[in-house]
């Protein structure tokens, strides 16, 4: 369990200090055991040991849980955030830059307040006294309470909670001539994630400029541009094909069998990662090219398609496709900030990104760079030759599908069918899964537990494919009863699908049907477990450092 201690900060709103003293502040308090539990308001992360899921638990301020003594400050997308300072400077210098006088500034998402405090300090409203006359004003919707809550006490802080007026809703809840009296002539906004469509920008957008904000509103930013690249990376082959992975172990458990190779998988989507770790790994084969532009100071579509034409620099296999986008803050195209990885040299994509880009050198953890897997092998491709790029976004996302030749794309090639015994893992998982080292430990673990056993009850505790397999081929008189938290009943389609090539019989494997988890001994038929098998699993929780994820009891 990680708590995260959000309270009032003594924020010095001079932005070259301002992450300084938010960093030391929340880490200074939330250590602290001084600070009396009235002024306490805690995020906590809990982790579900049996499915590896996590959600962030608000603990109210009247609760009677009480916080550890020795709270730990997980990494959140806040505090990452809130401590890039070339983030923070580009929007400042944005908005700085767009509002040049008193107007109606909408804040969607606003979240701590900086961006609405950067646009109230840009109108001068803090130099202004209450019925001075001016027409300045910040309109701040954000629709999670605790942070609303947090956000208060920083603009007290600050003395702008005159200035800037807070809507506990969602943006397309906020009604004019109801919630505000006129049309925003600003929208200042910053709901972007890896992805950049992923926390709902288009939705959000559309009904701004439908019900919010005036004809042709000034925006910061003004533009986002996404740009991908061809690579060939085995560790991202590996990810995703377990197949291929798993014909290069020497065991007798099939979790792939041959003719079945997509029946365990990745999802078709992207994959946030720090493309910067495997940088020496990726051969590039192809140059930077740009798929999408998404303008924020007129209305979006919600969904487009484009193909591109490729010329490839390398031969190779295209493993993934690597994306990244980049935000044009102002509508002269001088302020810009990139979440590309650090071997892309920004300024030869386009002329007008000539401009430097503040803070590339810097870790951001926010935001990372985006990987869309090609099945199985991939795509082989050969130098100077067309590779054609068929990329489409919807409302949230954006998908892709490489090919080398302009017709339509034939899912065939890739084997990409829908069995209903289909299960869907993590990478992380994946790439587990066909580790042969891995498995050669969990195996040799399992023959040891169970080799003097004679008939014996088995519980596999959590979601693991590779264990119920492995147990219920390793003793071939085994009972086996599954809880699968999560698979539960496409679990057992899956051992179904796989038990002859395994070479069990299915009959003797069972899901538990069990509220809560809760294991008894009528589940059991009044039998004592012989074996209780678990996988302590490691997954990318965003919010926890590694450590902090293993669980399993």
């Amino acid at each position: 369990m990680v708590s995260l201690f959000l309270k009032p900060l003594n924020l010095n709103f001079q932005i070259a200090h301002f992450t300084h003293n938010l960093k030391h502040h929340i880490l200074t308090r939330a250590m602290s055991s001084s600070s009396p539990p009235s002024q306490q308001c805690i995020f906590q992360l809990r982790l579900n040991p049996l499915s590896g899921d996590s959600e962030w638990v608000v603990i109210q301020e009247n609760d009677e849980q009480q916080p550890p003594k020795q709270p730990l400050l997980a990494a959140t997308s806040y505090l990452d955030m809130l401590n890039d300072s070339s983030r923070n400077k580009a929007f400042r210098d944005a908005i700085d830059k767009t509002i040049t006088k008193p107007c109606h500034v909408l804040d969607i998402g606003a979240g701590t307040g900086l961006l609405s405090m950067m646009a109230a300090r840009a109108m001068r409203l803090g130099d202004m006294t209450v019925g001075s006359g001016s027409k300045g004003m910040v309109t701040a919707c954000e629709s999670y309470l605790p942070m609303v809550k947090l956000m208060r006490k920083v603009l007290c802080t600050n003395n702008m909670e005159r200035h800037i007026r807070i809507f506990n809703k969602r943006s397309d809840e906020v009604e004019v001539g109801v919630d505000v009296p006129s049309l925003a002539d600003v929208l200042v906004s910053e709901i972007l994630d890896s992805e950049l469509l992923g926390e709902g920008l288009i939705p959000t957008l559309q009904h701004a400029h439908e019900k919010l904000l005036v004809e042709n509103p000034l925006t910061v930013p003004y533009r986002a541009t996404v740009f991908g690249q061809l690579v060939e990376n085995t560790y991202l082959r590996r990810l995703h094909d377990l197949y291929n992975n798993e014909s290069e172990v020497l065991d007798e458990i099939k979790l792939v069998p041959k003719g079945m190779g997509n029946i365990l998988s990745v999802k078709r989507r992207q994959y946030a990662m720090h493309c910067d770790a495997i940088t020496k790994e990726v051969k590039l084969l192809s140059e930077p090219f740009k798929i999408f532009d998404f303008e924020f100071w007129k209305r979006p579509e919600s969904c487009r398609e484009t193909e591109l034409c490729i010329k490839a620099v390398s031969d190779g296999n295209v493993h993934a496709v690597i994306s990244w986008w980049i935000l044009q803050l102002d509508s002269e195209a001088t302020i810009f900030y990139s979440t590309a990885p650090n071997w892309i040299n920004i300024p030869t994509i386009e002329n007008e990104l000539v401009a430097s880009l503040p803070g590339a050198q810097y870790w951001c953890d926010h935001w990372k760079q985006c990987v869309w897997f090609i099945p199985k092998d991939g795509l082989p491709v050969h130098k100077n030759h067309d590779v054609y790029l068929q990329a489409t976004h919807t409302a949230t996302s954006i998908s892709y599908e490489v090919k080398t030749s302009p017709q339509k794309m034939d899912f065939e090639q890739y084997g990409l069918c829908t069995e209903d015994c289909q299960v869907f893992l993590s990478p992380e998982r994946i790439a587990i899964y066909g580790d042969s080292s891995w498995r050669c430990l969990m195996l040799k673990s399992i023959k040891n537990a169970v080799q003097h056993m004679d008939d014996p009850l088995c519980v596999v505790a959590d979601d693991s494919i590779f264990l119920a397999v492995a147990v219920a081929s390793l003793s071939k008189t085994s009972k086996l009863i599954t809880l699968f938290p999560d698979l539960r009943w496409k679990g057992i389609e899956y051992l179904r699908s796989v038990s002859d090539a395994n070479g069990f019989s299915i009959d003797r494997v069972e899901i538990a049907t069990i509220k809560n988890l809760l294991l008894t001994m009528s589940n059991s038929n009044q039998r004592k477990i012989d074996l209780l098998i678990g996988e302590p699993f490691y997954s990318g929780i965003e919010n926890m450092l590694p450590w902090q994820s293993l669980r399993f009891w």
